[in-house]
């Protein structure tokens, strides 16, 4: 893929993220709960602002490098051309001179011998040729550089349309500075709101970690009384092999768990976007999404739990041989324990949010052969 071509596709996969964004926070009001989630939002959106300005000044100077190796090529082939024309010029000085037939036939019969005679009229049917070779050769680069100079007045304008959106992304960028520090502004006075929020934030990050933890746990009790013995290392039978294999060579690759969205929590130790030196600390990543939207399985597996957690929703777990998918904020399920589904299969649909939009808690956790339960960061499994 040309350079060009790779940074057209990365404009239009930030303006589809800053539109995304702008949706979602359209939807927000801020006079509602979770004023973090907004900021964030903002936040996210001024990154992509930035990142597309970078990409605007990159394609800028992509197309300024062709333009100054396009006008090179357009004056050499000019210079190629008045050459092959002043070439062209003497063979017609030269042709005057043999104008008749008369003066062809005096070249040839003063020939001293028949082999030399022979080798002058090919000369001239040689001569004749390449004089005709000449013309199409003048007429094909006259051809070329018209359609140089029309790429170039191309890349030209393609230049100046992306000035223009640059200026106005400039534009665009100042303005959501501006409404981030009236957001922030507004956020005055309402302090014991954001404490109350941010401790809500850590009981149910908690209450998440309690509730799924148990919920694998006993799932590999139940295992393990099913067997009637030791149970086995995850990894010694050929299908749960075969299914932590698949799963793990998809690392970076897998769909994400909502067909659109931003990642408006991050995984492990987050700063608050609002108070300084307060962090918190996320299990998984949190999804914002539009309202009402349905979860898909990231992978084909087993529906192990469907569990309740309060203030969480409901949660699905599915077994990849090691690995556990999990997906909660659900407000409905479509799949009960013992199911398999199916890659992109939906597995529920998401509760709606006091701020108007859907948000939906992923997490991955890895089952070590001793029963061990481990968090793994979902942002480098998801596809990029």
């Amino acid at each position: 893929m040309k350079e060009s071509e790779r940074l057209k596709k990365e404009q239009n996969e930030l303006n589809k993220k800053i539109n995304l964004t702008q949706t979602l926070l359209e939807s927000t009001s801020s006079d509602k709960e979770n004023l973090a989630n907004t900021i964030g939002l903002i936040d996210l959106k001024i990154d992509y602002r930035r990142k597309l300005l970078d990409n605007l000044d990159n394609q800028l100077g992509d197309i300024l490098r062709q333009i100054e190796d396009l006008e090179e090529e357009v004056a050499l082939l000019a210079l190629q051309i008045e050459a092959q024309k002043e070439q062209y010029r003497e063979m017609l000085r030269q042709q005057y001179k043999m104008r008749n037939t008369q003066a062809s036939l005096i070249y040839i019969i003063s020939s001293e011998s028949f082999n030399q005679a022979n080798k002058r009229m090919e000369y001239l049917d040689q001569l004749t040729e390449y004089r005709a070779n000449q013309i199409r050769k003048i007429q094909a680069n006259i051809a070329k550089l018209n359609l140089q100079k029309d790429e170039l007045l191309a890349l030209k304008a393609e230049k100046e349309g992306l000035m223009t959106d640059k200026q106005k992304e400039q534009r665009k960028y100042v303005q959501d500075r501006e409404n981030q520090k009236l957001t922030i502004i507004s956020l005055e006075g309402k302090e014991k709101q954001l404490q109350d929020e941010l401790a809500a934030q850590k009981k149910k990050s908690q209450e998440i970690k309690n509730a799924i933890n148990a919920a694998i746990k006993a799932e590999i009790l139940a295992s393990q009384k099913k067997s009637n013995a030791s149970p086995p290392s995850l990894k010694e039978t050929k299908e749960v092999a075969l299914n932590t294999s698949n799963f793990e060579l998809n690392k970076g690759k897998l769909p994400w768990p909502v067909t659109s969205g931003e990642i408006t929590k991050g995984f492990g130790k987050q700063p608050h976007p609002i108070h300084t030196n307060v962090f918190t600390y996320n299990n998984g990543v949190d999804i914002t999404t539009v309202k009402g939207s349905t979860v898909r399985a990231v992978f084909a597996g087993t529906v192990t739990s469907v569990i309740i957690i309060p203030g969480a929703g409901k949660a699905v777990i599915v077994a990849h041989g090691d690995y556990r998918t999990i997906y909660s904020n659900l407000s409905e399920t479509y799949v009960q324990q013992g199911d398999e589904v199916k890659l992109k299969q939906e597995i529920g649909a998401l509760l709606v949010n006091s701020n108007g939009n859907s948000e939906v808690h992923f997490e991955i956790r890895k089952v070590t052969s001793d029963g061990q339960i481990s968090n793994v960061n979902p942002t480098y499994w998801l596809t990029k």
